[in-house]
Protein backbone atom coordinates (compact mmCIF):
# COMPACT_ATOMS: atom_id res chain seq x y z
CA UNK A 1 0.00 0.00 0.00
CA UNK A 2 0.92 3.53 -0.52
CA UNK A 3 0.57 6.33 1.84
CA UNK A 4 -3.00 8.70 1.53
CA UNK A 5 -1.90 12.14 -0.18
CA UNK A 6 -0.36 14.60 2.31
CA UNK A 7 1.35 17.92 1.69
CA UNK A 8 5.14 17.95 2.34
CA UNK A 9 6.73 20.65 4.18
CA UNK A 10 10.63 21.05 4.50
CA UNK A 11 11.70 24.25 6.64
CA UNK A 12 14.89 25.77 6.86
CA UNK A 13 15.73 26.19 11.01
CA UNK A 14 14.18 24.62 14.06
CA UNK A 15 11.81 27.98 14.43
CA UNK A 16 10.25 27.48 11.30
CA UNK A 17 9.37 23.98 11.76
CA UNK A 18 7.65 25.23 15.40
CA UNK A 19 6.31 27.48 13.51
CA UNK A 20 4.57 25.27 11.06
CA UNK A 21 3.26 22.52 13.32
CA UNK A 22 1.44 25.63 15.22
CA UNK A 23 -0.17 26.50 12.05
CA UNK A 24 -1.04 23.58 10.51
CA UNK A 25 -2.85 22.29 13.86
CA UNK A 26 -3.66 18.38 15.09
CA UNK A 27 -3.23 16.70 11.56
CA UNK A 28 0.59 17.11 11.04
CA UNK A 29 3.69 14.82 12.01
CA UNK A 30 6.99 15.38 11.64
CA UNK A 31 9.39 13.43 9.75
CA UNK A 32 13.13 12.76 10.40
CA UNK A 33 14.25 9.61 9.42
CA UNK A 34 11.06 8.03 8.81
CA UNK A 35 11.81 4.36 10.04
CA UNK A 36 8.74 3.91 12.36
CA UNK A 37 6.38 7.05 10.47
CA UNK A 38 6.69 5.74 6.74
CA UNK A 39 5.57 2.15 7.14
CA UNK A 40 2.40 2.87 9.41
CA UNK A 41 1.64 5.82 6.40
CA UNK A 42 1.99 3.27 4.16
CA UNK A 43 -0.70 0.67 6.02
CA UNK A 44 -3.04 3.23 6.29
CA UNK A 45 -2.80 3.67 10.30
CA UNK A 46 -1.89 6.87 10.47
CA UNK A 47 -3.23 9.31 7.58
CA UNK A 48 -1.37 13.21 8.39
CA UNK A 49 -2.19 15.69 5.83
CA UNK A 50 1.10 17.36 6.66
CA UNK A 51 4.45 16.04 6.94
CA UNK A 52 7.16 18.96 8.06
CA UNK A 53 10.89 17.03 7.54
CA UNK A 54 12.97 18.05 9.66
CA UNK A 55 16.48 15.48 8.88
CA UNK A 56 18.14 18.48 6.84
CA UNK A 57 17.94 21.04 10.15
CA UNK A 58 21.39 21.13 10.77
CA UNK A 59 21.26 22.30 14.61
CA UNK A 60 19.47 18.91 14.82
CA UNK A 61 22.43 17.51 13.83
CA UNK A 62 24.63 19.32 16.15
CA UNK A 63 26.63 17.57 19.21
CA UNK A 64 27.39 19.80 22.38
CA UNK A 65 29.58 18.51 24.96
CA UNK A 66 30.55 19.70 28.68
CA UNK A 67 32.03 18.65 31.41
CA UNK A 68 28.65 17.47 32.68
CA UNK A 69 27.46 15.74 29.56
CA UNK A 70 26.42 15.73 26.05
CA UNK A 71 23.34 17.29 24.18
CA UNK A 72 22.81 15.40 21.03
CA UNK A 73 20.85 16.41 17.89
CA UNK A 74 17.42 14.94 17.63
CA UNK A 75 18.20 14.14 14.73
CA UNK A 76 21.65 12.42 15.41
CA UNK A 77 21.16 9.22 13.49
CA UNK A 78 21.95 5.52 15.27
CA UNK A 79 24.85 5.10 12.60
CA UNK A 80 26.42 8.23 14.76
CA UNK A 81 26.46 6.88 17.80
CA UNK A 82 27.52 3.16 16.65
CA UNK A 83 30.25 4.27 14.95
CA UNK A 84 31.55 6.95 17.14
CA UNK A 85 31.27 9.99 14.72
CA UNK A 86 30.01 11.70 18.22
CA UNK A 87 31.15 12.19 20.80
CA UNK A 88 30.18 9.11 23.78
CA UNK A 89 30.26 10.08 27.45
CA UNK A 90 28.80 6.83 28.50
CA UNK A 91 31.44 5.37 28.49
CA UNK A 92 30.79 2.89 25.22
CA UNK A 93 27.39 2.50 26.20
CA UNK A 94 25.19 4.50 23.39
CA UNK A 95 27.04 2.60 21.22
CA UNK A 96 26.19 -0.62 21.90
CA UNK A 97 23.27 0.47 22.04
CA UNK A 98 23.21 1.86 18.48
CA UNK A 99 24.75 -0.79 17.28
CA UNK A 100 21.94 -3.36 17.72
CA UNK A 101 19.54 -1.19 16.52
CA UNK A 102 17.54 -2.75 13.17
CA UNK A 103 19.52 -3.15 10.53
CA UNK A 104 21.87 -0.93 9.00
CA UNK A 105 19.88 0.74 6.16
CA UNK A 106 17.59 1.57 9.30
CA UNK A 107 20.76 2.66 11.64
CA UNK A 108 21.46 4.88 8.77
CA UNK A 109 18.64 6.94 8.74
CA UNK A 110 16.70 6.46 12.10
CA UNK A 111 17.20 9.11 14.76
CA UNK A 112 17.76 9.13 18.24
CA UNK A 113 14.88 12.29 18.50
CA UNK A 114 12.50 10.00 16.51
CA UNK A 115 12.62 6.66 18.68
CA UNK A 116 12.23 9.01 21.44
CA UNK A 117 9.09 10.59 20.11
CA UNK A 118 7.69 7.00 18.68
CA UNK A 119 7.76 5.65 22.36
CA UNK A 120 7.77 1.84 22.23
CA UNK A 121 9.43 0.19 25.29
CA UNK A 122 10.69 -2.47 22.79
CA UNK A 123 12.93 -0.39 21.44
CA UNK A 124 16.60 0.44 22.71
CA UNK A 125 16.48 4.08 23.03
CA UNK A 126 13.92 5.18 25.41
CA UNK A 127 14.90 2.28 27.94
CA UNK A 128 19.05 3.74 27.46
CA UNK A 129 18.03 6.92 27.89
CA UNK A 130 15.65 6.48 30.56
CA UNK A 131 18.65 4.47 32.35
CA UNK A 132 20.80 7.19 32.17
CA UNK A 133 18.95 9.72 33.24
CA UNK A 134 18.92 11.63 29.71
CA UNK A 135 16.64 15.00 29.12
CA UNK A 136 14.81 15.83 26.29
CA UNK A 137 14.36 19.09 24.66
CA UNK A 138 10.94 20.32 23.55
CA UNK A 139 10.84 23.62 21.29
CA UNK A 140 7.39 25.08 20.07
CA UNK A 141 6.46 28.82 19.33
CA UNK A 142 6.35 29.28 23.51
CA UNK A 143 10.05 28.16 23.52
CA UNK A 144 12.12 25.66 24.92
CA UNK A 145 10.95 23.40 27.68
CA UNK A 146 13.34 19.72 29.42
CA UNK A 147 11.56 16.92 30.08
CA UNK A 148 13.55 14.14 31.79
CA UNK A 149 12.96 11.02 29.30
CA UNK A 150 10.96 9.28 32.01
CA UNK A 151 8.23 11.64 32.04
CA UNK A 152 8.28 12.17 28.78
CA UNK A 153 8.00 8.15 28.07
CA UNK A 154 3.62 8.16 29.41
CA UNK A 155 3.16 4.81 27.00
CA UNK A 156 3.01 2.89 23.58
CA UNK A 157 3.13 5.54 21.41
CA UNK A 158 2.40 8.36 23.45
CA UNK A 159 4.52 11.33 25.26
CA UNK A 160 4.21 14.61 26.71
CA UNK A 161 5.09 16.39 23.86
CA UNK A 162 2.42 18.76 22.72
CA UNK A 163 0.98 18.87 19.33
CA UNK A 164 2.54 21.42 18.06
CA UNK A 165 6.25 20.60 20.23
CA UNK A 166 8.84 18.87 18.32
CA UNK A 167 12.04 17.30 19.87
CA UNK A 168 14.86 19.49 19.11
CA UNK A 169 17.70 17.64 21.55
CA UNK A 170 18.94 15.22 24.05
CA UNK A 171 20.99 15.37 26.60
CA UNK A 172 23.19 13.02 28.09
CA UNK A 173 24.83 13.35 31.17
CA UNK A 174 28.50 11.62 31.89
CA UNK A 175 28.52 8.24 33.20
CA UNK A 176 30.66 8.93 36.62
CA UNK A 177 33.88 7.39 37.26
CA UNK A 178 33.74 4.33 38.54
CA UNK A 179 30.79 3.50 36.69
CA UNK A 180 30.07 -0.07 34.75
CA UNK A 181 27.32 -0.61 32.71
CA UNK A 182 25.70 -3.83 30.83
CA UNK A 183 23.10 -3.99 28.86
CA UNK A 184 21.40 -7.23 27.69
CA UNK A 185 18.64 -7.59 24.62
CA UNK A 186 16.79 -10.67 24.19
CA UNK A 187 15.20 -11.29 20.95
CA UNK A 188 13.99 -13.10 18.29
CA UNK A 189 16.61 -12.75 15.73
CA UNK A 190 19.55 -9.67 15.10
CA UNK A 191 17.47 -6.57 14.34
CA UNK A 192 14.80 -7.36 16.11
CA UNK A 193 12.68 -4.97 18.19
CA UNK A 194 13.44 -6.83 21.92
CA UNK A 195 10.95 -8.78 23.94
CA UNK A 196 13.54 -8.50 26.77
CA UNK A 197 15.62 -5.36 27.48
CA UNK A 198 17.92 -4.42 30.53
CA UNK A 199 20.35 -2.24 31.22
CA UNK A 200 22.48 -2.16 34.82
CA UNK A 201 24.59 0.29 36.30
CA UNK A 202 26.80 -0.49 39.17
CA UNK A 203 29.07 2.63 40.98
CA UNK A 204 31.04 1.65 43.12
CA UNK A 205 30.44 2.74 47.26
CA UNK A 206 33.01 3.08 50.06
CA UNK A 207 32.13 0.39 52.05
CA UNK A 208 28.79 -1.08 50.68
CA UNK A 209 29.65 -2.55 47.55
CA UNK A 210 28.19 -1.27 44.04
CA UNK A 211 24.95 0.25 44.31
CA UNK A 212 23.26 -0.78 41.25
CA UNK A 213 20.66 0.81 38.76
CA UNK A 214 18.37 -1.84 37.05
CA UNK A 215 15.94 -0.36 34.15
CA UNK A 216 13.96 -3.09 32.29
CA UNK A 217 12.32 -2.19 28.16
CA UNK A 218 9.40 -4.60 26.71
CA UNK A 219 7.84 -5.54 30.14
CA UNK A 220 5.31 -2.60 30.42
CA UNK A 221 4.40 0.11 27.70
CA UNK A 222 7.20 2.43 29.14
CA UNK A 223 10.79 1.68 30.62
CA UNK A 224 10.44 0.57 34.26
CA UNK A 225 13.35 1.17 37.38
CA UNK A 226 13.46 -2.38 38.87
CA UNK A 227 14.02 -1.15 42.86
CA UNK A 228 13.31 -4.32 44.35
CA UNK A 229 15.77 -6.45 41.73
CA UNK A 230 18.32 -3.50 43.21
CA UNK A 231 17.61 -4.38 47.09
CA UNK A 232 17.99 -8.24 45.93
CA UNK A 233 21.61 -8.04 44.51
CA UNK A 234 22.74 -5.55 46.39
CA UNK A 235 26.24 -7.05 47.64
CA UNK A 236 25.42 -10.18 45.40
CA UNK A 237 27.55 -11.02 42.87
CA UNK A 238 25.90 -12.50 39.88
CA UNK A 239 27.48 -15.41 40.09
CA UNK A 240 26.09 -16.22 43.40
CA UNK A 241 22.68 -15.29 42.08
CA UNK A 242 20.54 -17.52 39.63
CA UNK A 243 17.58 -16.01 37.04
CA UNK A 244 15.68 -17.38 39.79
CA UNK A 245 16.21 -15.50 42.17
CA UNK A 246 15.30 -12.29 40.61
CA UNK A 247 11.88 -13.56 39.63
CA UNK A 248 9.59 -12.50 42.90
CA UNK A 249 11.28 -9.07 42.74
CA UNK A 250 10.97 -9.00 39.15
CA UNK A 251 7.33 -9.58 39.40
CA UNK A 252 6.45 -7.77 41.88
CA UNK A 253 8.20 -4.70 39.65
CA UNK A 254 6.23 -5.50 36.93
CA UNK A 255 3.08 -5.87 38.37
CA UNK A 256 1.59 -3.27 36.12
CA UNK A 257 2.58 -5.33 33.51
CA UNK A 258 -0.63 -7.01 31.79
CA UNK A 259 2.07 -9.60 30.53
CA UNK A 260 2.16 -10.59 33.60
CA UNK A 261 -1.42 -11.63 34.22
CA UNK A 262 -1.57 -13.86 31.00
CA UNK A 263 -1.58 -17.69 30.36
CA UNK A 264 2.41 -16.98 29.49
CA UNK A 265 3.39 -15.03 32.83
CA UNK A 266 5.74 -17.28 33.79
CA UNK A 267 7.66 -17.19 30.54
CA UNK A 268 7.73 -14.00 30.22
CA UNK A 269 9.48 -13.69 33.90
CA UNK A 270 11.78 -16.25 33.36
CA UNK A 271 12.92 -14.29 30.06
CA UNK A 272 12.93 -10.67 31.91
CA UNK A 273 14.95 -12.69 34.71
CA UNK A 274 17.58 -13.96 32.41
CA UNK A 275 17.96 -10.50 30.80
CA UNK A 276 18.73 -8.90 33.77
CA UNK A 277 20.90 -11.71 35.34
CA UNK A 278 23.16 -11.60 31.80
CA UNK A 279 22.97 -7.68 31.89
CA UNK A 280 24.17 -7.54 35.34
CA UNK A 281 27.11 -10.48 35.01
CA UNK A 282 27.71 -7.91 32.02
CA UNK A 283 27.68 -4.87 34.10
CA UNK A 284 29.95 -6.81 37.09
CA UNK A 285 32.56 -7.70 34.06
CA UNK A 286 32.97 -4.06 32.27
CA UNK A 287 35.75 -1.95 32.81
CA UNK A 288 35.12 1.45 34.83
CA UNK A 289 34.64 4.71 33.83
CA UNK A 290 37.45 6.31 33.88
Amino acid sequence: MKPAPFEYHRPGTSAEAADLLHRLGDDVKVIAGGQSLLPIMNMRLAEPAHLVDVSALPELRRTVTTAEGATYGAATTHMMFEHELVPDVTNGLLSHAAAGIGYRTIRNRGTVGGSLAHSDSSAEWPTVMSALGATVHAVSVRGERRIPVPEFLLGFFSTALDADELISAVTVPRVAAGTRWGMYKMARKPGEFAESLAVVQLRDTEGDGPAAAVWLGAARDVPVRLERVEEAIANAPASGLSPADLTDPLAADIAADTTTASPHAGHALQLHAVTVHRALAGAERAPHAA
